[in-house]
């Protein structure tokens, strides 16, 4: 890759020294390096000299260039004209192949690579600021925009080329590249085998930006395969109002659950205790319990009662019917709490299994007088259990404050879930990911 070039914007005309096609190039005074488009022979002519021969390329690319040769695009502001293409590939892995197109900037004499791999593109073009490569294996570098962390090291070769370049193009098998990221942006370092080290930028470019720019359909694109080295995360733009309006919301949520509890606090109505009588008649089945009516207790105003029962139960079960009474109107409400507890010592050690205790909510009792009936049911044969309970108006109901917690993070959790397998997919193609340190 080249980081310079000189200016002539008009366009000249040289013949292939192989075939003898006419070879329209437009970097006049800086390109001197050619790759035929009928024979593909690769050759260096400087403008004087016979030119000279390297060889050709024999298979043609795995992806044909989409756009031709001379084609002018916009791109990051600036006007380009592809003037080369070449498909690389990574020296030890040949699979892993990319695309490059010469971009030519004729008024600035700039030169630029638009880099395509898996439907991923990016703009490369020479770094104009300071870089400084920390220490910490190598993996790092700090800019004022970031830290960029290490994703890739290779060595490429030439498979496929055609078009003008200002550099010898085969001569870039002998670099050594690291790439390193901080989407949307990329750092390239090339090392030449003389310690020479020469950094370019490189930036994402969305593929219908591309095809915007040099006037293609959208669907003439090659296809995106998975998450690109610097593709932009999806959620990243949103995320900080996404988190700022989920907090704030959060917040309100809970000042109105703290007001609500504050304006209606909790009032305790009733606390007995209460034993459990086995029925004696006859038509009773063995461990049928009397039924036992508390006492009476009045509530002011329509509200959600808790009741909280807590048992002595030990080592047997019980299955308690009950049932709110309404004295005034006769109106019920039932609810059954199957309630067990098992204890003892097994090896040495103790275990228990249950619970003694066990609690019912309901909402919207209108105000009344009221009472409870229970209707319990014992396996016979063990001491009949007492039965202490509580009954309060306007328990805090944190039940209904966490459904809405849930609702409300739902769509939160679920941009969280999009952002951290975006980039499990993004460094899934490294070995130099975060789980690799």
């Amino acid at each position: 890759m080249s980081a310079t070039a000189t200016h002539r914007p008009e366009s000249a005309q040289l013949d292939c020294p192989s075939c003898g096609t006419g070879i329209t190039y437009y970097d006049v005074e800086g390109s001197e390096f050619y790759a035929c488009p009928n024979c593909h022979a690769y050759f260096r002519w400087s403008g004087e000299e016979t030119p000279k021969v390297f060889g050709s390329y024999k298979a043609g690319p795995q992806e044909a260039p989409l756009f031709p040769l001379g084609a002018l695009g916009t791109l990051a502001d600036q006007r380009w004209r592809v003037v080369g293409f070449v498909e690389r590939c990574e020296l030890r892995a040949e699979q892993y192949r990319w695309t490059e197109y010469q971009l030519f900037q004729p008024e600035t004499a700039e030169y630029a690579q638009l880099a395509q791999y898996r439907g991923h593109w990016m703009l490369v073009r020479p770094a104009r600021e300071e870089i400084k490569h920390t220490k910490l294996n190598g993996r790092f570098v700090t800019m004022p925009d970031g830290t960029y962390r290490l994703y890739n090291r290779y060595q490429a070769r030439v498979l496929w080329a055609v078009g003008e370049f200002d550099w010898d193009i085969e001569g870039d098998d002998r670099l050594k590249i690291a790439e390193f990221i901080l989407p949307p942006q990329m750092l390239v370092q090339e090392k030449a085998p003389n310690n020479t080290v020469v950094w370019y930028r490189a930036e994402h470019v969305e593929p219908r930006e591309v095809a915007s720019a040099f006037n293609l359909r959208p669907g003439a694109m090659p296809p995106q395969e998975g998450v690109g080295a610097i593709q932009p995360d999806p959620v990243k733009a949103s995320w900080p109002a996404l988190s700022t309006l989920t907090t704030v919301a959060f917040v309100v949520l809970l000042l109105l659950q703290i007001g609500q509890h504050l304006r209606h606090p909790d009032q305790l109505l009733l606390k007995a205790s209460l034993q459990v009588l086995a029925d004696t008649t006859a038509k009773t089945a063995p461990g049928t319990g009397r039924v036992i009516v508390s006492p009476s207790f009045t509530l002011d105003h329509q509200a959600a009662l808790q009741i909280d029962l807590t048992t002595t139960l030990n080592n047997q079960w019980l299955e308690l019917p009950v049932s709110l009474v309404n004295e005034q109107t006769g109106q019920g409400f039932e609810f059954t709490k199957n309630i067990e507890f098992y204890n003892g010592v097994e090896g040495g050690e103790s275990w228990t299994e249950g619970s003694r205790d066990a609690d019912a909510v309901l909402s919207r009792v209108p105000a009344g007088r009221y009472h409870l009936n229970f209707y319990p049911f014992t396996e016979a044969g063990p001491a009949a259990p007492s039965i202490e309970v509580r009954v309060t108006a306007d328990p805090p109901l944190w039940s209904n404050f966490f459904v809405v917690l849930l609702l409300l993070l739902v769509f939160p959790a679920w941009q969280y879930f999009r952002r951290a397998s975006h980039e499990t997919q993004r460094w899934s193609q490294s070995d130099y990911g975060p789980d690799s340190e």
